[in-house]
């Protein structure tokens, strides 16, 4: 422990200088989860972190992770190179309390020594209010971005809706990445939201053909329709439904169910008691661990006849964005972001939450679908359209500009 902590401290001595050197605004992202850990919140974090640093922006990412000593802050600099980014990971200490001041007191810190002239906040609910109230004590303007799950369950969650309230209601600026989670913030809390949707590098993810070499060593049967889910597999995202749907399925056809990103851990026992129940579904199914590699993920995207995203509700995920760009035709549920993403029977099939005690059918209804290769090729070039990087950026961009005019009002 103590050579890791004088390893750190190195580090730490070594990223100072370039801050004091560098004249340039300085913004400090929270968000609840480290860059390289799973789940879309931390992937979205680090995208808008490098987006910022590319236009210039000086951006010091503080969030809680499994990298620092509990109560402690490692630093480093982000291995990326975009620019002037700087990690700051905090590490948690088993206590909701603890480490709540624990990453409001080290992000202040980061933002006094870092001159910040602006708090980005990430996720409502928990480092979304640390960021606001660090902001509040540092007399600096704020954006707050709320997720999804921030709202969709903090409204309903007694220790979550004060830290939740507090960060909408006193950021200077808010956005929300859905338009149905735009409307539901607005009016539960009495302000304006602005929409600022997520985006996907289509350079990056793209149609592949698909690998047969590939197909063979996951021992997928030959002409067997393929099933895909992106992410990690758990209830929030339609996992008892999904799971009973596929054994269905089986029943009526041979086919395979790609489950790409795993299992969330605390889905593990009903995952195995779906094994036991249901062998021979499961015999087909296909957990894939994470695939951090972008060309990975398209390469098993490939193999995917239609990607099913069942979600009980949603901000606008990733995983559904990188399925289209890919040119995959999508099947979701009708709730948050897919809406904005999804125009049934157009660029990929809604479904209807109180209809998907039928989603075997949905599923078989897809698969035969005429449509179906058209809607891959309209969810790529819509995604092209209205979801790229740059426009993004330029979305964060004003949000900045309209913080930062803010701040004269402050201190």
């Amino acid at each position: 422990m103590t050579e890791h902590l004088e390893a750190r401290a190195g580090e730490l001595a070594s990223a100072r200088a370039p801050w004091l050197a560098r004249a340039v605004p300085s913004v400090v992202m929270f968000a609840p989860s480290a860059p390289s850990e799973p789940g879309g919140v931390a992937r979205a974090s680090l995208r808008i972190a490098e987006q910022a640093a590319r236009r210039g922006e000086e951006v010091h990412l503080v969030c809680w992770s499994k990298h620092a000593p509990p109560g402690a802050c490692a630093t480093r600099r982000s291995t990326t190179d975009v620019g002037a980014l700087y990690e700051h990971h905090v590490g948690r200490q088993g206590d909701a309390e603890r480490d709540l001041m624990a990453l409001t007191d080290h992000g202040a810190n980061v933002a006094e020594r870092s001159s910040a002239s602006l708090v980005h906040a990430i996720y409502g609910s928990s480092a979304g209010y640390a960021g606001v109230l660090a902001a509040q004590l540092a007399a600096l303007p704020s954006v707050l971005s709320l997720r999804g799950n921030d709202v969709d369950r903090g409204l309903f969650r007694a220790d979550q809706l004060p830290l939740l309230s507090h960060a909408v209601t006193r950021a200077s600026v808010v956005s929300a990445v859905s338009r149905e989670l735009q409307r539901k913030a607005g009016r539960a809390f009495g302000r304006e939201v602005i929409h600022v949707t997520n985006s996907v590098d289509t350079q990056v993810f793209k149609p592949e053909a698909a690998d047969n070499s590939l197909r063979a060593s996951l021992g997928l049967t030959p002409g067997a329709p393929v099933i895909g889910f992106m992410g990690e597999l758990r209830e929030k995202k339609g996992m008892r439904y999904l799971l009973p749907a596929f054994a269905e399925l089986s029943h009526r056809q041979t086919a395979h169910l790609l489950l790409i990103g795993g299992l969330r851990a605390d889905a593990r026992e009903a995952y195995e008691h779906f094994r036991e129940t249901a062998p021979e579904a499961a015999q087909h199914i296909h957990l894939l661990d994470y695939a951090g590699s972008p060309k990975r993920l398209c390469r098993l995207l490939a193999l995917c006849d239609l990607m099913v995203f069942p979600s009980l509700f949603e901000g606008t995920p990733n995983a559904v964005l990188e399925a289209m760009a890919a040119g995959r035709p999508v099947l979701a549920t009708r709730v948050g972001g897919h809406l904005d993403l999804i125009d049934h029977d157009a660029t990929g099939a809604l479904i209807d939450l109180h209809d998907l005690d039928q989603l075997p059918d949905a599923i078989e209804e897809c698969l035969s679908s005429e449509r179906r290769a058209s809607w891959g090729a309209n969810a790529r070039a819509f995604v092209a359209r209205e979801h790229l990087p740059e426009q993004e950026s330029a979305a964060y961009q004003g949000l900045y500009a309209r913080a930062r005019g803010l701040g004269s009002e402050l201190g």
